[in-house]
């Protein structure tokens, strides 16, 4: 799993790009997810008033082809556009607190690279530019383990998470909004 880029409170990261993962790269991602959600679940908001409770994010992802390049003059960076970047991000401000979203199609490899992970169908979410989509939360406390599925044409995953409800963090089109929740 690759970082590819922090903006404010958003984390974008990455498989299948960097090095060439095509029998868990979504597996990966999904022990990624679970493994971000513990560790905000293990984080005091603030250490000092333990009152305000622990951090609370969101966590969205989906596969699928992307398109990547540097960026940039004076600043480059490696990024990556697409599709898959922007249903991630969706996946991500339309989820539940707490949670962690996927695309169908990103359940059906996961079910295939990891059958141990728990799927669980959300049923349809209407999702800003791509209308009705049947999602999934990926359920469970552990990390999920790699098994020896195989999909046909490995595809970067991409995952976008955030605190849930930042100002500001919509102008983000590739990163998805989020913020502590109270």
């Amino acid at each position: 799993v690759y970082n590819l880029e922090t903006i404010g409170d958003c984390y974008i990261a990455v498989s299948n790009v960097v090095q060439e993962q095509p029998q868990d790269h979504v597996a990966r991602i999904a022990s990624f997810s679970l493994a971000a959600i513990k560790a905000a679940q293990d984080t005091l908001v603030d250490p000092n008033d333990p009152e305000k409770g622990h951090v609370v994010i969101r966590v969205g992802f989906d596969t699928g082809p992307v398109v990547g390049n540097v960026v940039g003059t004076k600043n480059k960076k490696y990024t990556v556009f697409g599709n898959t970047v922007n249903t991630a991000s969706r996946m991500e401000s339309t989820g539940i607190p707490g949670r962690i979203q996927c695309t169908d199609r990103a359940a059906a490899l996961l079910r295939e690279q990891d059958p141990s992970c728990v799927l669980v169908e959300r049923g349809e979410v209407q999702v800003k530019g791509r209308g009705a989509m049947t999602t999934f939360f990926l359920e469970g406390k552990s990390e999920c383990s790699s098994s020896a599925g195989q999909p046909e044409a490995p595809q970067p995953v991409v995952i976008s998470s955030q605190l849930e409800g930042v100002a500001g963090s919509d102008i983000l089109p590739a990163a998805a909004t989020a913020s502590l929740v109270e």
